[in-house]
């Protein structure tokens, strides 16, 4: 006769197997379903990575804010919109597959033609050369050519100040393309700066509405803002070094980076904009002038510093030689795009093109136009893979990615 004892251990023996037995069906079903949606994951990645090229391929101008489509007719179904940010595009491609979507941003540039080193509008006025001044690449002159310069500390000292060909300019810089885009405030909400607390990282993903963000102080100090984000204030601002900035937008009559400082940033200012001894503005930023009054505006660059992108002054063309002028001090450089409507005053370098009104040199003893005192343009030792122009008539369509946000 069997013991009630052991028929309740048999029982309870049975229950555990039981149990056990529909936990590993359970992870068993679980685990496919996971693989299945990893899969399907993996594939809606792919599938946006496709797409991306799709509509780069096409090309952002004729995007706006595309109709669906499925590239593979697999289920997945993209849309591609684009906005300006600055100077450069976001392209934003989304992909959806039932109830899963994937969305990514990336900067994207226009692949451009050969390009010259330098184009000088024509003022009547020959290119003088002084000192070590050197153009490497095609160059666009007035007519009256380049000839060796003499100024009261010095003359021309290399052995040439071309390699390259020689063209002849026109009277008129080559149209640039849109300016420098501020995108609209979505919401009547305004938020300060001063009141987020110090340290703490400020991050706005491109797939939402611009952030911004006021400065009630003319300083700003200890902050780290990523993303589509708008710094903005009304007067001044002063951005110390130990501030951590990518990819935001800062708008500002006067702005002003400290000694040292490195980040990533597009600016557009009315009035000055000033990079102090060795501050770095990496890859992509850009600087932008637009001077609306006949008062001095000016782009400073001062020695050791460094612009990874573009950088423009625009306005009212000509002038008085000197008044509305980028200056890039001695040993600073720029790789990339440099476009003045002003007068440029060239001490160090440009790996890139170099398209200006005139050229302004101010010494000790005097002041003199057209004239490039130790400058150097080499545009054969700019990085193929830099994308983006401001000039309208130099472009061949295609579009690359410059970052992913």
């Amino acid at each position: 006769m069997i013991k009630a004892s052991s028929i309740y251990y048999a029982i309870l023996i049975c229950v555990v197997v039981g149990i056990c037995c529909s936990a590993l069906l359970l992870i068993s079903q679980y685990s496919n379903l996971f693989a299945l949606q990893m899969e399907m994951r993996t594939e809606l990645l792919a599938n946006n990575r496709s797409a991306i090229n799709y509509f780069l391929a096409k090309g952002p101008t004729s995007i706006g804010d595309s109709d669906d489509i499925d590239l593979f007719d697999n289920g997945i179904v993209s849309r591609a919109t684009t906005h300006p940010w600055g100077l450069y595009h976001v392209l934003q491609v989304r992909s959806t597959l039932k109830q899963d979507t994937v969305s990514r941003s990336v900067l994207i540039g226009q692949k451009y033609k050969e390009r010259p080193a330098l184009y000088l509008a024509d003022s009547e006025k020959p290119l003088q050369m002084v000192g070590k001044a050197k153009i490497i690449g095609d160059a666009y002159v007035p007519q009256k050519g380049i000839k060796k310069g003499y100024i009261t500390s010095q003359s021309f000292s290399s052995f040439t100040f071309l390699e390259g060909a020689q063209w002849h300019s026109t009277h008129k810089l080559p149209k640039p393309k849109a300016g420098f885009v501020v995108p609209a405030r979505l919401t009547d909400t305004v938020a300060f700066v001063e009141e987020l607390k110090k340290g703490e990282k400020v991050y706005n993903a491109f797939g939402n509405a611009p952030l911004y963000l006021n400065l009630r102080e003319n300083e700003l100090l200890e902050r780290e803002l990523e993303g589509k984000v708008v710094l903005k204030a009304m007067d001044s601002i002063f951005i110390h070094r130990d501030n951590r900035l990518e990819d935001i937008v800062i708008h500002a009559p006067i702005v002003v980076f400290q000694k040292g400082f490195v980040g990533s940033v597009q600016v557009t200012a009315s009035q000055k904009i000033i990079l102090q001894e060795g501050a770095v503005l990496e890859y992509p930023s850009s600087l932008y002038l637009n001077f609306e009054e006949p008062e001095e505006s000016l782009i400073y660059l001062e020695s050791g510093s460094k612009v990874l992108g573009k950088v423009a002054l625009v306005g009212t063309v000509g002038g008085k030689p000197g008044v509305n002028r980028i200056t890039i001090g001695k040993d600073a450089e720029v790789i990339g795009e440099v476009y003045c409507e002003g007068s440029t005053e060239l001490k160090g370098q440009v790996i890139g093109s170099l398209f200006t009104h005139d050229f302004y040199l101010k010494t000790e003893a005097s002041s003199y136009e057209n004239y490039i005192e130790d400058g150097r343009v080499d545009q054969k030792a700019l990085d193929p893979g830099f994308l983006g122009t401001m000039i309208d008539d130099n472009i061949i369509g295609s579009y690359g990615i410059i970052k992913k946000l």
